[in-house]
């Protein structure tokens, strides 16, 4: 497996949660996903993940909140002060998956790409858990005061 050596940086408008990604392929060869959920629908997301890549999400642990819908099986990242949904996260046993909203982080290498449409409806809870595991980013979460 190849390192993961394409880097890049995003941010929530006010700057208290920041994501910093690395991918094994460029920013041109991945998939940006337009999930058609009510939900990332209403909030025009443009996601990008990766199970070979890796991420870092730091935070302001008091400006960080979270939402639960459907299945409640992962947590939508919403910063408290500037309302930016910055990504989602599910934990997989001991291990954190993600996958980063590259529109919203404004990260500069997918922001303005269009997304491919997904629809993920009536897919059971465990084939949704499976595809997750199998196409978000392993990630740490860090939290700053």
């Amino acid at each position: 497996m190849s390192e993961p050596t394409h880097k890049h940086t995003g941010r929530c408008h006010c700057g208290s949660i920041s994501m910093e990604l690395a991918f094994t392929q460029s920013a041109d060869e991945m998939q940006v996903r337009s999930c058609q959920c009510e939900f990332c629908s209403r909030q025009g997301s443009r996601t990008v993940s990766a199970a070979d890549g890796r991420a870092v999400i730091t935070v302001a642990a008091d400006q960080l909140t979270t939402y639960s819908f459907g299945t409640e099986t992962c947590s939508v990242l919403i910063c408290k002060r500037c309302g930016v949904y910055a990504g989602v996260v599910m934990t997989d046993g001991d291990q954190l998956v993600s996958i980063a909203n590259a529109r919203g982080l404004g990260i500069k290498a997918f922001k303005d790409r269009d997304g491919a449409q997904l629809t993920h409806d009536g897919e059971s809870t465990t084939d949704r858990i499976k595809r997750r595991k199998s196409r978000w980013t392993p990630t740490e979460i860090r939290y700053t005061l």
